[in-house]
């Protein structure tokens, strides 16, 4: 399977356009499209539909992105890796979700270039269960996760705070709504992340608190594909904030508000128990600073 044809699809599937895809690529339109194709005929599955506007994700597509992100993951991986040993510099690497390392991640690397600007940052996106299990092997130096007492053998220290919304195609009967009752919202069926991310799980917590049952009707393994179940109008979802901003503000997507919406919790910052490296505590220090920061800014 050639990397160039699942990296291609990756970016269809991000940028929800192949001309889009090929602009960033540095390809042509048609490139992209053969490298679509042959993928498709590798594998025997049809990816995209491509019925006029978007391209919009099959099951199999969110299964084949699922599977590319895993690639990209080991491929990001090994490249750090062979990064340390060419400079002996190595990097703190870090674990956690792709709206944690698009949230969180930059602003860190900016206060940890104040502090400490010898130390270098790489992040991986994985699910929550392997990135626990990568920190403890050694893999990792940190994750960011939601649950604070993953193993006796890792620490965690709260830093941040997750919000994640209800949104729906600005076509949906929920979105011209200013307020909708739990009641209406477990009527449309959802599409969810699967298990080990934790949207779910909250998701259901939060239709419990509110005497409600949610039906989820598929589970895509990334917000891209969440965004395109979304798009065909029926389907409700949660995202992050940080994930949908851009999609609000251009209009796409709608927040829904209701009692006990948005779902907010911790983010914790894990590492492996007992003494850190210096350039591991530099990353701490700066976290923690960031904490401090942002809990002065709330109280002014």
């Amino acid at each position: 399977m050639h990397l160039d044809r699942l990296r291609t699809f990756q970016k269809v599937v991000e940028h929800e356009s192949f001309s889009r895809a090929a602009e960033e690529l540095f390809l042509s339109q048609p490139a992209v499209s053969l490298q679509i194709r042959q993928l498709e005929r590798e594998l025997g599955v049809t990816l995209l539909e491509r019925n006029g506007g978007r391209p919009s994700l099959t099951p199999a597509g969110s299964a084949v992105l699922a599977f590319a992100a895993a690639v990209e993951a080991a491929r990001q991986q090994l490249k750090h890796d062979l990064a340390a040993l060419g400079t002996n510099q190595p990097f703190v690497v870090f674990g956690c979700s792709p709206s944690s390392a698009k949230q969180y991640i930059p602003a860190l690397a900016a206060q940890v270039a104040q502090i400490a600007p010898e130390v270098r940052i790489s992040v991986i996106t994985l699910p929550p269960d392997e990135a626990a299990v990568r920190l403890v092997k050694g893999e990792l130096d940190f994750i960011m996760t939601t649950e604070p007492f993953l193993s006796p053998r890792i620490e965690a220290e709260p830093i941040s705070t997750a919000r994640i919304h209800l949104v729906a195609h600005p076509a949906h009967p929920l979105a011209r709504l200013r307020r909708v009752t739990p009641a209406a919202v477990a009527t449309y069926p959802f599409a969810l992340l699967p298990h080990p991310w934790t949207a779910q799980a909250r998701v259901h917590e939060w239709a419990r608190n509110q005497d409600v049952e949610i039906k989820v009707a598929i589970e895509l393994g990334s917000y891209d594909g969440l965004k395109q179940a979304v798009r065909n109008r029926l389907n409700l979802t949660v995202i992050a904030e940080s994930s949908i901003s851009d999609d609000v503000e251009r209009g796409e997507l709608v927040i829904i508000r209701a009692p006990g919406l948005p779902i907010e919790y911790p983010i914790y910052l894990a590492h492996r128990a007992g003494p850190l490296s210096p350039r591991a505590a530099a990353i701490k220090t700066a976290a923690l600073r960031m904490r401090a920061a942002t809990a002065d800014n709330a109280r002014l």
